[in-house]
């Protein structure tokens, strides 16, 4: 409990004398780790006019090249995180587990390192990510990602209690960096904007010449993670339905499994 409280205070302390300074996140990834360790970080921002930003890095390249910039382009729209969000989260400290449809970690955006950008073809899948989340006051949504690679274990309860400890000064940082961050575009070059029915664009027009809308809302809901029963239930038919979309959909499209449709939406990502 000393340590838990000395790192409360340092932290406290460091906010108020750098807020604003780039290295701010990294300064706090060091306070945290001593708390209970971890690999890699990230913090993102998700405007609800704009694309995501990354407010800080701390995933040590272990990405593949284009695997942010494919994120950032489309890809976070299957980051249960991201849904969740979007969904009205209430702030706190959050296990990703506790956010994701029932079959996320099978699924093939948590696999990918094509297309995920804190999984790595070295290090493999992600043994746990836990997230703080919180909302600034224009809407945007703030998360700030700790996560053990494979090798490690899950953060045991009394860790991700000791870290929860850290939510309300956590997001607050979070929620002055990013108003910083604005104010400083304000006083510069204004940024193209785009809707917010823009921000779905990917799974608006996945297709649309040949799948039906109810088509594509399946599409949305396997590739987010969710299984033909939980997607059944999110939209309010049988998991028999479901399961007959999805047969259409395949033949529709010209392929076979799952992740033939993931790879195929992935590609015409991109290329949007």
């Amino acid at each position: 409990m000393p340590k838990l409280i000395d790192a409360l205070v340092e932290l406290s302390t460091f906010v108020i004398r750098h807020m604003g300074e780039s290295a701010l996140f990294g300064e706090i990834d060091s306070i945290l780790n001593r708390v209970a360790s971890f690999d890699i970080s990230v913090v993102f921002a998700y405007p609800l006019s704009e694309k995501p930003v990354v407010l800080h890095d701390g995933l040590k390249e272990i990405s593949l090249p284009n695997a942010m910039e494919d994120y950032l382009a489309g890809g976070y729209l299957l980051d249960a995180v991201y849904v969740a969000c979007m969904q009205g989260l209430p702030d706190g400290l959050y296990r990703l587990s506790a956010l994701a449809p029932d079959a996320f970690f099978e699924s093939e955006y948590f696999l990918s390192p094509l297309i995920h950008p804190c999984i790595s073809m070295e290090s493999g899948s992600l043994v746990e990510e836990i997230a703080f989340c919180t909302r600034a006051p224009d809407g945007t949504a703030l998360v700030y990602s700790l996560m053990r690679s494979k090798g490690s274990r899950a953060f045991s309860e009394q860790e991700f209690s000791e870290l929860k400890s850290f939510s309300p000064i956590i997001n607050a940082v979070m929620v002055r960096h990013w108003r910083q961050q604005v104010e400083q575009k304000a006083s510069g070059q204004e940024e193209t904007k785009f809707s917010r029915e823009a921000l779905n664009i990917s799974f608006h027009n996945f297709e649309r010449e040949r799948l039906s809308t109810r088509e594509q809302d399946v599409v949305a809901l396997l590739l987010r993670g969710h299984s033909s029963l939980s997607a059944a239930k999110n939209l309010g038919i049988t998991e028999g339905t479901v399961k007959i979309h999805r047969k259409n959909i395949y033949a529709k499209l010209g392929i076979s499994s799952q992740s033939m449709l993931f790879s195929h939406f992935i590609t015409s990502m991109i290329k949007n």
